[in-house]
């Protein structure tokens, strides 16, 4: 049984990284909030108004009559910007700090418990979990609430602080640009776990089948 997982001790620090990261961006987000309830200006709209806004919609209908009586018809658009904020920190909070903290639980077992530790290709494997899974996916959370706070702000009216523009310019100025980069970021942090889970997968498995071996 080895002492220490190496690791583990990796996946440690950047759950603290991250999780500084994530205390840094609240206390900005609840500065904004607090100092904008005091009547400070320029700061932008709190997240609060960003949230409360929620989705913006807009209806169009048309009523026509014929022999048969009246036929309404519509089409409707909405602008779902406060959900990418939100979804976007949650998605940070989940994956970036808490998945990345889990992980080194798995790596502690593996190379501390089971007393296998990485070696060869496994460690790229490590690596790719780490930076491409942890840190693509951190990202992409990231820079989703960040195009769902702008979003937002430009939904809001100009009196509330925002910059009172229509769903069609929230998606076509500010959402849809962020669309490919954001995929991009979620590929390559799924393309991380994979190759990370094969790396782990692998070396669990050559512990049981050792251990098999030796009864």
């Amino acid at each position: 049984m080895a002492d220490q997982s190496k690791w583990a001790g990796r996946f440690v620090a950047a759950a603290i990284i991250q999780g500084a990261i994530a205390f840094i961006i609240m206390s900005i987000l609840v500065g904004i909030s607090v100092l904008g309830a005091l009547g400070v200006v320029g700061l932008g709209p709190s997240p609060g108004r960003i949230v409360a806004g929620g989705d913006s919609c807009t209806v169009r209908t048309t009523l026509s009559n014929n022999t048969t009586g009246a036929v309404l018809t519509g089409t409707g658009s909405c602008s779902n910007a406060s959900t990418w904020f939100i979804v976007g920190m949650i998605g940070y909070a989940l994956v970036g700090v808490l998945g990345i903290a889990v992980s080194a639980l798995f790596y502690q077992y593996l190379e501390s418990t089971l007393g296998a530790p990485y070696s060869g290709w496994r460690n790229f494997t490590g690596w790719f979990h780490l930076l491409l899974g942890g840190g693509g996916s951190s990202a992409a959370a990231l820079l989703a609430a960040y195009g769902g706070y702008l979003g937002g702000a430009a939904l809001l009216p100009v009196s509330a602080g925002g910059l009172g523009q229509n769903p069609g310019y929230v998606h076509v100025n500010i959402l849809n640009p962020l669309s490919l980069p954001i995929t991009v970021l979620m590929a390559l942090g799924l393309l991380g776990f994979f190759l990370g889970g094969i790396g782990y997968v692998t070396a669990w498995w050559a512990v049981r089948k050792k251990a098999k071996s030796t009864e």
